[in-house]
């Protein structure tokens, strides 16, 4: 029998690598990727490997390697590129300019360029002399939604000992300090290692593309790579419609901007509701213009929801007014708020009353029997004060509510859910749930919706990469970009540094989906018995009895007939929902579906994976019957009982131990509450200067105990923690 081959899991050629830079000290630390060679260089006033840096640089450089580190693009390779640019001119000099405190320099120049999401100064790739490949941006890190530094990746790789920098960023270092400098360096690139690993699927996949379609895609994040390869398609066949180019060569976008969108240029017209809501939201968004995508169908005001208000669910905001309002206040108040109104309050503060000229008004005391005393002075009147409000009321997002249903609109797609509700299905009750097959593209493909500079040719193109995709097995590289492609372009129709941007076709896309989806939902609830569980983005959920399949198999073809859409399916035995974003759905294999606050597995690496042990144990106890504290108190991962916190640099993390003495802590911190130990305080910047220090307690009902190393997790877990955590998220049915 031949021998299975085992899957090489690095991929040669590659080195991970990481630098340090203190005024007195530069270290950097190479791995190869099979992790059986790796060096520690070090410049310092005790050590100068300048040679042997070069060397290895050039050995990489000449051997086609690549570096492979961690936000490596924006901050150590460009310091790299500076040391090598000043050695090449000074090799006669012994590289005399290399000296710890020139490179110190570089790193605190790189630092400053950094503006927001960025760092300003960057090596074009072109100018690259030793290939780079960045963790931190082919996972998108370097977007703020999902940063994600090292050490937060450590704690979700369940990573034994998750060691922050151990000095101060500039303190100057003794030899001892160096040491210990060179062992922390070395070990944050066993760690990138160890993400490196992780990531190798998504670096075959950059390094297969790169090679089929001639262009790097090294560093793409997945939208890059969906939006690059359309718009190479788009410079196929239409050359010069994203980009134009000057008679110097320099590039600028194409796009369309607009000062005001109309709405019912884009409304399709199959829309034949029957609802009165639905038919009163239709018309609101006819007669509505948007000058601004982001925010617009939030907090909408009554007068501003015409007929829709009557089917909305409102809330009451007031405006407090300095003092009883005159008529100008009164007249300013009702041409913000046309359908506002003014409260009184009564309040139990006094003050006293006083006459039209402004003078006291007394009363004569009275004695036992209630009649005036005038054997007393009179006194001054005094009256309960009172506040006035100006109130009125608003949408927090546009909805309207059918059947005690609510529909939320909003630029993300519609949203609508039952809440804290178990829905089994039991007897002949059946749960389906419909998906749109890729409904933003589709929609754009099916409707001839366009950006205008890219004119209808768009859309053959967009249709050209649907049917490409499905002709690749899923899992293969073709089919993961064609998707990447297919759902890249909608989001950056509404990015102003897109050649895809035009708002209009943002707009065009989510609200017809919304109303189509609405148009859904009103024809299967014409099904007698039938309960909408959920109207989401792109799909329907919704329960009814089995004798009625034939009648939703006609009316989703119906629908799918008038909207060129396509309908996917699924049948759930039960959802346990907490609400439109949170909760589980079981398979008729049992297979189960969790989202949001009940997920614990294939989490982003951004998202915080604290004490996964209390999702576990919710799920067990409402699919099962288990019991939480038995199921918590027999779990054996110790890593699913972790918790971890991060303070920025300007902060301080302390333990407050109960003899009220502090033990300060890492700045990124690996914890669990236990019975002894003591409080996790965040220690902030005063707000004003030479104000007192913020102190703000973490989890400040328990004792915890810090385990940046594993080893110092020790068996006296407070379960009460979990098992309450857990009770939260249990839902009764």
């Amino acid at each position: 029998m031949q021998d299975q081959v085992q899957k090489q899991d690095y991929i040669d050629g590659d080195w991970i690598y990481d630098i340090e830079t203190y005024p007195n000290c530069f270290t950097i630390s190479l791995i190869r990727a099979d992790g059986k060679v790796s060096r520690v260089f070090e410049i310092s006033d005790r050590k100068n490997d300048i040679d042997a840096i070069l060397c290895c640089f050039r050995w990489l450089r000449d051997n086609n390697c690549r570096m492979v580190g961690f936000n490596n693009l924006g901050f150590d390779y460009p310091i790299i590129h500076e040391i090598m640019k000043v050695a090449s001119k000074e090799k006669e000099k012994n590289y005399s300019t290399c000296t710890p405190k020139f490179i110190w320099g570089l790193a605190q120049k790189q630092i400053a360029s950094f503006k927001g999401e960025g760092f300003g100064h960057s090596i074009p790739d072109k100018d690259i002399i030793i290939k780079q490949v960045d963790l931190y941006k082919i996972w998108h890190f370097d977007n703020k939604a999902r940063s994600t530094s090292l050490k937060m990746l450590e704690f979700n790789m369940k990573s034994d000992n998750i060691e922050d920098l151990p000095f101060p960023v500039g303190m100057k270092l003794s030899h001892a300090d160096m040491d210990i400098l060179c062992i922390y360096n070395n070990h944050d690139v066993k760690m990138t290692l160890d993400f490196y690993k992780y990531s190798l699927d998504a670096l075959n996949l950059r390094a297969e593309l790169s090679v089929k379609y001639n262009k790097d895609f090294t560093n793409h994040n997945d939208t890059k790579i969906g939006k690059d390869y359309f718009i190479m398609r788009l410079e196929e066949s239409m050359k010069g419609s994203c980009y134009t180019y000057d008679a110097h060569g320099k590039r600028s976008i194409n796009q369309t901007k607009r000062d005001i969108i109309h709405v019912k240029d884009f409304l399709f017209d199959y829309y034949d509701f029957k609802q009165p809501a639905f038919k009163a939201i239709l018309e609101w968004f006819r007669n509505s213009s948007i000058t601004e995508t982001k925010g617009v169908f939030t907090d909408v005001e009554e007068h501003e929801l015409g007929d829709v208000a009557q089917y909305s669910e409102l809330q009451i905001k007031r405006k407090k007014f300095k003092s009883k309002p005159d008529e100008n206040d009164l007249q300013q108040f009702k041409t913000e708020h046309p359908m506002g109104w003014v409260e009184e309050e009564e309040l139990k503060a006094t003050e006293y009353l006083f006459d039209a000229n402004g003078e006291h008004i007394y009363f004569q005391p009275e004695d036992e029997e209630g009649s005036p005393d005038f054997t007393k002075k009179p006194k001054k009147a005094r009256i309960n004060k009172k506040s006035y409000w100006g109130c009125y009321k608003v949408a927090d997002s546009l909805n309207v509510v059918i059947d005690g249903f609510r529909f939320d609109f909003g630029t993300g797609g519609i949203h609508g859910s039952v809440e804290s509700k178990i829905i089994k299905a039991r007897g002949d009750w059946i749960i389906r749930d419909y998906d749109v097959a890729s409904m933003y593209p589709n929609i754009a493909i099916s409707n001839r919706v366009f950006p205008k500079h890219l004119g209808e040719k768009f859309c053959d193109i967009y249709q050209d990469v649907y049917e490409t995709r499905k002709s690749y097995k899923k899992g293969t590289p073709e089919n993961a970009v064609m998707k990447l492609a297919l759902n890249g372009v909608y989001g950056d129709s509404n990015n102003q540094f897109s050649p895809f941007y035009d708002p209009q076709y943002t707009m065009a896309i989510t609200i017809n989906g919304q109303l189509s989806l609405c148009l859904l939902a009103e024809r299967l609830m014409e099904i007698e018995k039938l309960k909408l569980i959920q109207v989401n983005t792109d799909g329907v959920t919704a329960i009814f009895k089995q004798q009625d399949e034939d009648q939703a198999k006609q009316i989703l073809s119906d629908w799918e007939k008038v909207t060129k859409l396509e309908l996917e399916t699924a049948q759930y035995k039960q959802m346990i929902i907490r609400d439109v974003n949170n909760y589980i759905a079981v398979y008729l294999n049992d297979k189960v579906k969790r989202k949001g606050a009940y997920q614990y597995e294939d989490l982003g690496w951004h998202q915080n994976q604290s004490a996964l042990v209390v999702q576990r144990a919710a799920e067990a106890a409402m699919l099962h019957g288990t019991d939480p504290e038995e199921f918590i108190k027999n779990w054996k991962n110790k890593y699913d009982f972790l918790l971890r916190t991060k303070v920025p640099r300007n902060s301080r993390l302390v333990m407050q131990m109960q003899d009220g003495s502090e033990i300060q802590q890492q700045n990124i911190c690996r914890y669990y509450p236990c019975k002894e130990g003591g409080k996790l305080v965040k220690i902030m910047p005063a707000l004003e200067e030479g104000g007192e220090d913020r102190r703000l307690s973490l989890d400040k009902e328990w004792n915890v105990k810090t385990c940046n190393n594993i080893l110092d997790f020790k068996d006296d877990i407070d379960y009460d923690y979990y098992i309450r955590e857990a009770e939260k998220l249990i839902i009764e049915a």
